[in-house]
């Protein structure tokens, strides 16, 4: 009979909390663990490698509800290796979907910040160069869904002109 510990030995030798071993336990990465007699978990070396198993295949950004339906089949004797790399076809697009948009995002970057170079160095001393202002020109998308949102009334700290005195707060 293979040796058990408990929930907090598992999560040490995992490198998880006790808490990430229930919640793996609930969406079904991992089958529910067998009790004592006294109702506390009992946990075996073959459940701490396939914590490791989950937590990578999760850093991979397999979704854990997707891993569950794999593992589920699996074990039931139905190999999921056509499907597994399905999601693997599927989540390399996605990565490179986001790597182009970051791509793209990094050189919309570049380019404002030469404009920024030109601005400034068109800017007197003391004036403001509208850099802020400049952004609302921009469209960036970095992969991620955001919503747009007004523009801030002020640019730079040194935006505002010497004879406007600064507003006071109740």
């Amino acid at each position: 009979m293979p040796a058990t510990f408990n929930i907090s030995e598992a999560a040490s030798r995992a490198g998880v909390s006790a808490d990430t071993i229930r919640y793996y336990e609930r969406v079904g990465v991992l089958p529910q663990a067998p009790r004592t007699a006294s109702g506390y978990r009992r946990y075996s070396d073959e459940t701490v490698a396939r914590i490791a198993f989950v937590r990578n295949a999760a850093a991979f950004g397999f979704p854990l509800k997707e891993l569950a339906g794999f593992l589920r089949a699996r074990d039931h004797g139905r190999p999921p290796c056509r499907s597994v790399k399905s999601a693997g076809e599927r989540l390399l697009a996605e990565m490179d979907r986001q790597l182009a948009a970051l791509a793209d995002a990094r050189h919309q970057l570049a380019a404002t910040l030469e404009d920024w170079d030109r601005r400034l160095a068109a800017a007197p001393e003391g004036t403001p160069a509208r850099l802020l202002e400049s952004l609302a020109g921009v469209s960036v998308s970095a992969g991620r869904r955001r919503r747009e949102r007004p523009a801030p009334p002020s640019s730079c700290p040194s935006s505002r002109s010497p004879s406007r005195p600064r507003a006071r707060r109740p």
